[in-house]
């Protein structure tokens, strides 16, 4: 069971320090570690019915099941550039097409490219509430709008927002990017909460995060330790009986 501790708290250290190397990653969704006790073997192959009081109902350690994303709001900081956008609603999304596949992401920090496209900062189309490609005349002035509206001339264009019907149903795309298995639904006009000139910063807690992570490795140590004792007094025994 030490084994299967230490390796269950080398995946908790993976998990934490990734999210610590995305502290100022714009609009990053932490990872969660989650840990479950296992069954014996037995129980496992349905050999013994679990609760029956004997032996193969002791715990046989503990089980790696797949990291959780935690969707709460990161803090939201001024930037003062035009096209930098927030959205102050833990449920909604911004949509960006690469290839042919549309991808969710939280991280507003947009820009106009040399053909007068928006486009984030790996060049993927930004969308429009129409489920366009957002252009502008680069020569010509431009407004980006509180609620999201690229404004040139007479011309408005809406940066699309979409929520998921659930936030179960998305899968994550990279560090800041999702998919959704399920359709999305579009934010209402009245419902739009986005800050202009704005960015929602990385939701990780580096304090938490960072005492975490120190909880882990002592916890790690700990179970390294008790194998190596498990070792030494399995080695003790076997030199005795060879005696």
């Amino acid at each position: 069971m030490s084994a299967t501790g230490a390796n269950a708290q080398s995946h908790r250290l993976e998990v934490l320090s990734h999210n610590l190397a995305n502290i100022n990653t714009t609009g990053f969704k932490p990872h969660m570690a989650v840990l479950q006790s296992r069954e014996s073997e037995a129980i496992q192959r349905g050999e013994v019915m679990p609760g029956g009081g004997g032996v193969d109902d002791l715990t046989a350690g503990v089980g790696i099941q797949p990291a959780v994303t935690q969707y709460s709001q990161g803090p939201i900081k001024t930037t003062g550039r035009t096209t930098d956008l927030a959205i102050n609603d833990p449920n909604s999304f911004f949509v960006v097409q690469r290839g042919e596949q549309e991808f969710l992401t939280r991280a507003g920090n947009f820009i106009f490219d040399a053909q007068g496209q928006l486009v984030n900062t790996h060049g993927d189309p930004v969308l429009s509430a129409g489920g366009g490609k957002i252009r502008i005349d680069p020569r010509q002035p431009f407004e980006v709008m509180g609620d999201g509206s690229v404004v040139q001339g007479t011309e408005r264009q809406q940066v699309k927002l979409v929520r998921p019907a659930a936030m179960g149903d998305l899968t994550r795309i990279g560090d800041n990017m999702f998919q959704s298995l399920t359709s999305v639904n579009e934010v209402a006009s009245t419902e739009r909460k986005i800050t202009s000139g704005a960015l929602e910063q990385s939701a990780v807690e580096p304090t938490r995060a960072m005492m975490e992570l120190i909880e882990a490795s002592r916890v790690y140590e700990a179970n390294v330790r008790m194998i190596q004792t498990q070792n030494e007094s399995m080695e003790q025994l076997i030199g005795r009986v060879l005696k």
